[in-house]
This record gives C-alpha cells, structure tokens and sequence, in this order.
C-alpha cells in the first residue's frame, strides 16, 4: 500500500465501489461513511464503477450522513460511461453527460451473449435473481446469477474469473466495436468503444481543473486482468486494496495526515 506522504498531495481520490468501498451490491457500511465524510472535508472524491445511477444513489449515496460534503463528490456509474455532479441549489446529482447506446447497439450485444452462452459454456440456472442481461441505457451488464443474487452465492460462482475471461474472449470477437470489462463479482459490462473507467480522469480533468499527478485511484482489482487494471494506463497513481477493510485503513491515514 502507497505511503501517506506519497498521497498527502492528491487533490481527487478516486474509488472503485464493489470490493473496494463496499461488498458486491452491498450498501455502504457506517464506519465507512463516517471516514468519507472526513475525507471529503479536504479533497474531492469520485466513484468509478459499473453499477447503474440508481445502484449508486441505493448502494453507496443514500447510506452517507447527513453532513457529508456532497459538493466535492462525484459519481462515475456504468463504467463512466455517464458522469453525476452535486447542484447544491438543487440538492442533488444531476447527469452531466451520458454516453448512451443506440438501440440498435444493445440489440446486437444482446444477441452476441446469447450467442456465446453455449460456446463459453454458461448455463442460465434454474432460479436467478433478477435480470441476466441488463440495459443501463450506457452500458449492458450481464450478471450470471441476476442482478440480485445473494453476495455468498455470486462469490462462489467465478471467484478467479476464468469463466468470464473465457466469455469475454468469446464476445471481443463478436463486438469488436465496443469495450467489454469484468465487473464485480458475476459481472461483464459492455459500453461504446473508448468508454470506460479511464474516461474519468479526463472528465474530472476538465470539471475540477486538477492535473492526473492530483489524481489517486483505489480499487481492489488492479492486478493484471482485474477490471480495475486499465486504470494503470492513465498513469495516475494506482493503490491496490483487497477488501473494503483495507480501503478503510488507507482513508484513515489520509483523514490523519489532513487532521495533523
């Protein structure tokens, strides 16, 4: 993990949301919002991840306090393929772009999964708990389980990710123009092609003013093939955590070193 004097500078902390500030689709927990609050008092803080707004918004924003700085967060769901900013006027996120898919785009990558399911050897089980295939309007998320699945069951189902690898490899050559990363747990999300997590360093870039050596991002899939790992080609500093746990420990050096 960086030292504290590596992140003591850093303007934007950035963090991947399932497995880095909370478990898979699970809500944010109190002592983590606490720490973000405290975080949020010195720096701007920004989520990355390929969950929906409105996972987002139930997930992670409604399970901050109340005193919690919104203005200096903001939000990167569906793989930034859309990014929400605080109105403080308003008192809510508002979507300050979107890179939406054509109908005809989720109508062609609907018909590659089902296409490669028997190739890749997936078999849709009896009972799901929720969607298997997902339209988020930017983006198209496949969740093996369903978009509901209890966290224990998802955890078991492709923990080295060796099904969804071979599922992706599948589906990269049947949609050649569009970006395909592992999310989560049970997870594949695709969105336009130069849409993903990179994209929002360039926009916080552009909202914010700041420069990439202001920049740190979090996350605990950087390890090569880990859908965090494209973050290493903006050349921000990057910081491996494994667990929400770990995630917490990091904050509290920051929130230590801003309170000194």
């Amino acid at each position: 993990m960086a030292d504290t004097d590596s992140l003591s500078g850093k303007k934007v902390v950035i963090f991947d949301l399932d497995g880095t500030l909370t478990k898979s689709k699970s809500s944010l927990d109190r002592e983590m919002g606490s720490l973000l609050v405290r975080l949020l008092r010195h720096r701007y803080v920004a989520v990355a991840s390929g969950g929906s707004f409105q996972q987002f918004e139930t997930q992670f924003v409604s399970k901050l306090p109340r005193s919690a700085n919104l203005g200096n967060l903001v939000l990167f769901p569906t793989c930034a393929a859309s990014g929400y900013y605080y109105n403080s006027r308003l008192g809510r996120f508002y979507r300050a772009y979107s890179s939406l898919l054509s109908k005809f785009a989720v109508k062609r990558i609907f018909q590659a999964f089902e296409k490669v399911f028997p190739e890749s050897g997936y078999v849709k089980p009896k009972k799901t708990y929720g969607a298997i295939l997902e339209n988020r309007g930017s983006q198209v998320t496949f969740s093996a389980l369903g978009q509901h699945a209890p966290l224990e069951l998802k955890e078991k189902w492709d923990p080295h990710q060796k099904k969804r690898l071979r599922m992706r490899k599948l589906l990269k050559k049947l949609l050649p123009n569009f970006e395909i990363a592992i999310g989560g747990t049970t997870s594949i999300d695709v969105t336009n092609k130069g849409v993903n997590k990179t994209l929002c360093v360039k926009k916080l870039t552009e909202h914010l003013g700041v420069k990439k050596k202001d920049m740190v991002y979090v996350g605990d899939a950087l390890f090569k093939g880990g859908n965090d790992y494209i973050m290493r080609s903006t050349r921000i500093t990057c910081v491996p955590v494994s667990t929400p746990k770990n995630t917490k420990a990091l904050i509290r050096r920051i929130v230590r070193h801003d309170s000194a």
